[in-house]
């Protein structure tokens, strides 16, 4: 069946081909998905699962015939100093259909990492709604790693609401699947809120990539930070939509957002949109989006040196990435992703 999916929330004309991306799926079937195996110190922290028998529809598109609730609240002024990390290895016929439902309650602190891992080589399905609310106050660092295999479906939904003086982080490391599509939806509600959205993303022969991003500026002196960094190569397709909207009554806020995209072939395909909505004059945006190839400059500079073109451009992808990989609070996850990265590229 054809699904249009991921559109964009204001149009522009259908000749930039980036409203939205047309899908044809095969949804499965909710029976086969299983439980996430959730570990760190849990003792603070309130977690209820539940299977939910009805359809679970997200800013995506798609509508699921069931899904696992998972909903985890961190009280009131409680501190978890270390990460949670929340696992979801895929085997055989696994699939993903899950509603992860975060809340932050006021003076509360919390990290987690959300890691999603292809165990073999069959095609697996992974959609993944996260609502986030973040009260009052509240500090919250999340990172999702997505190590689907090279022939799975990976989507992933995020709406957040964050209040006063409250600050939520989101990483995402897209390094697996042959289809993967994202979408990000907050509302920064209190004065002093901060949202910030980083993305990582390599792009591998015929895969397709989509993110549609939509953030709005509502509280006085909110402040919106969106930063994408990627490489795309061989046949590869990737699409972008980035949309910070300063909403009447947002004085002093801040929204900011950059793409850049590193082509390694010329047949590989990168479409990006970024877009400023603004009904308040007293704010502060900028948006800036960079497609092309390395800079001969600094290949150059780097070959110069010693170095085969290869290896040069490695380095410049790994530079642009170190932006991104030092938002992730854990060394050892950090050097994880790295390792992956060193045998994608």
């Amino acid at each position: 069946m054809k699904y249009r999916l991921n559109k964009l929330p204001v149009k522009t004309t259908n000749g930039f081909k980036i409203n939205d991306v047309e899908l044809d799926l095969e949804l499965p079937s909710f029976k086969n998905s299983h439980d996430f195996d959730i570990k760190g110190d849990t003792s603070q922290i309130k977690i209820d699962k539940k299977v939910i028998n009805e359809s679970l529809n997200s800013k995506i598109g798609l509508e699921l015939d069931g899904y696992q609730d998972i909903e985890i609240t961190i009280p009131k002024g409680v501190i978890v100093e270390k990460p949670i990390f929340i696992n979801y290895d895929f085997l055989k016929d696994d699939v993903l259909m899950s509603n992860l439902v975060i809340n932050y309650e006021e003076n509360s602190s919390c990290d987690f990492i959300i890691n999603l891992c292809s165990k073999d080589d069959n095609i697996h399905f992974s959609h993944l709604k996260e609502i986030v609310t973040s009260n009052n106050n509240s500090k919250g660092n999340i990172t999702i790693i997505n190590f689907l295999n090279k022939s799975s479906y990976s989507f992933y939904a995020l709406e957040n609401d964050v209040l006063e003086n409250a600050t939520i982080t989101h990483n995402i490391i897209d390094l697996g699947g042959k289809t993967r599509l994202y979408n990000a939806f907050s509302n920064l509600l209190g004065k002093y809120s901060c949202n910030n959205l980083n993305t990582l993303y390599i792009g591998k022969n015929d895969e397709l990539l989509d993110f549609n991003y939509y953030l709005k500026n509502i509280g006085e002196d909110s402040n919106n930070q969106m930063k994408v960094e990627g490489v795309l190569t061989d046949n590869s397709h990737k699409n972008f939509r980035g949309t910070i909207d300063f909403i009447k009554g947002c004085c002093n806020s801040i929204g900011e957002e950059n793409e850049n995209c590193i082509l390694l072939t010329d047949t590989c395909r990168s479409r990006s949109l970024p877009q400023l909505l603004c009904e308040e004059e007293n704010v502060q945006g900028a948006h800036g989006v960079s497609s092309g190839k390395v800079s001969e400059d600094r290949l150059f500079y780097l070959m110069s040196r010693g170095y085969s073109k290869k290896d040069a451009e490695r380095l410049i992808v790994l530079g642009n990435f170190n932006s991104i990989l030092n938002n992730i609070p854990v060394d050892d996850v950090k050097n994880m992703i790295l390792d992956k990265i060193e045998k994608e590229l």
